[in-house]
């Protein structure tokens, strides 16, 4: 992907949003993705076939998205980390398997916000697992289930997408 060093535009702050990811879908990824764009940015179409993601349902709460830029001016480098965390509650053979294939296998996900953006993790390079905790808990009232975490790092980061492209285009097994 390319970009550019020049600043064309500014802020206009607006209406107050709401925080928390709503929706998550991981699938393998795949190299060299071609997309198309709108003036914005916003990934408005995919070319490249092959693209199936698997829903990981989640409780209100239970995941999150954050995007971290490093800069270094003394080495005059930018890039951007990108850190999907997952809830998958009761430690059963099914969660523990995908524990397991989550820290194998190279992602891309995309994430639907709970404000109604989706966002397309993984375009430029593979996520991979970066921490993960399957645990009974100690407690009656801890949590029984694994908290998964995987990062993305990138030049550009994470990408808004067009949402009508998952279930058409991105394929939802």
């Amino acid at each position: 992907m390319a970009f550019t060093c020049n600043l064309n535009d500014g802020y206009v702050l607006g209406c107050s949003s709401i925080g928390g990811v709503e929706k998550v879908w991981i699938g393998e990824w795949v190299d060299n993705v071609q997309v198309q764009q709108d003036a914005c940015g916003i990934i408005t179409g995919i070319t490249t076939t092959g693209l199936t993601v698997y829903s990981f349902e989640q409780d209100i709460e239970h995941a999150g998205l954050v995007q971290t830029g490093n800069y270094s001016r003394e080495n005059g480098t930018v890039f951007y980390e990108s850190v999907l965390s997952i809830k998958l509650i009761t430690l059963d053979c099914n969660v523990r398997n995908r524990m397991v294939e989550l820290g194998r296998a190279p992602l891309f996900a995309v994430v639907k916000s709970n404000a109604g953006d989706y966002y397309y993790l993984g375009l430029e390079s593979s996520g991979r697992a970066s921490a993960g905790e399957a645990s009974l808990g100690t407690l009656l009232g801890d949590m029984n289930g694994l908290s998964q975490s995987i990062a993305w790092k990138s030049a550009n980061g994470a990408f808004l997408i067009d949402g009508a492209l998952v279930g058409t285009t991105i394929t939802v097994a």
